[in-house]
């Protein structure tokens, strides 16, 4: 077809205005992306880059990181490229949607895609201010219990996700969950590092990894937008030229079936039939154009502030413990570590605000979002505590819903075995559901080693093959139940007040007690 640049001369055009990394230091910027810009291709521009540079073709004065990626052998010279891997499987397949897609024939340029990235992360004083004022009801908090061994059918029956959005797997499949899709609107959240798409560049060609690294072969073109947006560099001296988060990619696609939060059926990894073209297509204004844009599945990615808090490399039994959500250090609440509770609170509340985002992408935002899923976020490999983690981004995603003026739906998802750190969130339970979650997880796991990503330290006993992060041993008496029976009409700032004191409190005593049994002190559920 047309060349899709060709208004430019047959130049693609990127925003340019980010200064050198970390003040001059490095040659290059970490992204082409300030804080609060975002930058718009059309489906066929992406469909061309992808295409352009899966041939080798580069583009001129700007050492893009997608062609970097596609052509950077892993493990030497000689080492297997994401271009011949399954990473090359997924571009091709998005040519193949191309070459079909009703939007782009005669030369159309398609729907839109945006990048958008967040603003500046704004002070501690701003966001507890804004608890204040936050009822916990505002966050519209929806679960799902998915593959989680889950013991009590009736469980939080009148809070659950649309079933659209909440199927149970089956045998050699997955069913739908906030990664599969299925809700239109439900955000995608994905747990990123410091740059979407984790650790891959120049370290895989295949499926494998975290959540992270995943996602960017289910989503060709989430990937292909996350590296054409960097050329961080040059290799050795500075990278990865991937996108730094939070940020948000709005009508991409998640293209092949096989994936879920267990990641247990990838061997599935075929183009989806139904992939949409048209059928999700929404109508949005940009700076006063109009534009048609996918909806069926926005991406957001951010990251929990507590990648290394147990330091560099990993202590095993300090590892043990955190899988186990025992380690001393997953309950820092001292305001001044990097780590602590409300950097956790802080990081949902930016990721997610609408007033994270430039005034061009907030109306947009608005038409394509209607809720954000999210697995155990803060307890997958940076190895958070998974109650915690549920408690940051309950509190974190009440004060930013505010900010929407409509209703912004928390899709908790549940899992026994999900693909970071299996086992751990089934503590997010009571006891007996907690129990079966934790029996579902060793039996589900079994014979599934390719769906986790696990250091070997990470294993409760050398040799032993379960990836499970525990047994029912440390399961506590309180669940995610009687945390949202008690808290769920008070304002966010009383739980985060309540979830700081009651962790300072229990400093500097032995753990025996789950986060959750601590908020009830001096009841039936309470001790340390």
């Amino acid at each position: 077809g047309p060349d899709p640049f060709v208004a430019g001369g047959g130049e693609v055009p990127v925003p340019y205005t980010a200064p050198p990394a970390q003040g001059g230091k490095f040659s290059t910027p970490r992204d082409q992306l300030e804080p609060g810009q975002w930058v718009g291709y059309s489906r066929r521009q992406v469909c061309f880059i992808v295409a352009k540079s899966l041939i080798g073709s580069k583009t001129i004065g700007y050492d893009n990181g997608l062609v970097r990626f596609m052509h950077k052998p892993v493990g030497g010279p000689t080492g297997c490229t994401p271009a011949a891997g399954d990473f090359g499987r997924a571009w091709w397949g998005l040519l193949a949607a191309c070459a079909v897609d009703p939007t782009l024939a005669s030369g159309a340029q398609g729907p839109l895609l945006l990048a958008a990235k967040a603003m500046e992360e704004p002070s501690m004083e701003e966001v507890r201010a804004a608890g204040d004022a936050a009822s916990l009801m505002s966050a519209s908090l929806r679960v799902c219990f998915y593959d989680d061994g889950e013991a009590d059918p009736n469980l939080l029956a009148n809070m659950r996700v649309p079933q659209a959005a909440c199927r149970q797997p089956t045998t050699g499949m997955p069913g739908a969950d906030f990664m599969s899709g299925g809700l239109p609107g439900q955000a995608t959240q994905d747990i990123s590092a410091s740059f979407l798409g984790g650790y891959i560049y120049g370290n895989v060609c295949d499926l494998g990894g975290g959540q992270d690294e995943r996602l960017m072969v289910y989503y060709p073109e989430v990937s292909a937008l996350t590296f054409f947006l960097s050329e961080a560099g040059p290799d050795g001296v500075y990278g990865p030229p991937q996108l730094r988060q939070p940020a948000w990619i709005l009508g991409a696609r998640r293209l092949r079936i096989g994936i879920d939060g267990t990641c247990r059926h990838e061997h599935v990894f075929e183009l989806d039939p139904n992939v949409p073209m048209t059928s999700d297509l929404v109508d949005v204004q940009v700076q006063g154009t109009s534009f048609k844009i996918s909806g069926s599945k926005p991406f957001l990615a951010f990251m929990s502030e507590n990648q290394g808090f147990l330091g560099w490399p990993e202590n095993a039994a300090a590892l043990g413990l955190a899988r186990r959500n025992k380690e001393p250090r997953q309950r820092d609440v001292d305001p001044a570590s990097k780590h602590s509770f409300e950097k956790q609170v802080r990081a949902w509340y930016r990721a997610v605000a609408l007033t994270s985002y430039a005034a061009e992408m907030q109306p947009v935002l608005k038409a394509v979002v209607s809720s954000v899923g999210v697995g155990p976020w803060g307890a997958g490999l940076w190895w958070g505590d998974s109650q915690l983690g549920f408690l940051a981004s309950w509190i974190g995603h009440a004060i930013a819903a505010m900010t929407w003026g409509q209703s912004l739906p928390l899709d908790y998802y549940l899992y026994s075995a999900f693909t970071e750190n299996p086992g751990n969130q089934c503590m997010v339970h009571s006891s007996a559901n907690c129990q079966a979650c934790m029996q579902h997880c060793t039996t589900s796991a079994a014979g599934n080693d390719h769906a986790f990503w696990l250091p070997g330290t990470a294993f409760r006993q050398p040799g032993n093959s379960d990836p499970c992060a525990t047994t029912s041993a440390d399961c506590g008496q309180a669940g995610l139940e009687e945390v949202v029976q008690a808290f769920a009409q008070q304002k966010a700032s009383s739980l985060w007040d309540t979830v700081e004191a009651a962790l300072r409190n229990a400093q500097g005593t032995p753990i025996s007690s789950t986060v959750f049994d601590l908020l009830f002190p001096g009841g039936a559920m309470a001790g340390r």
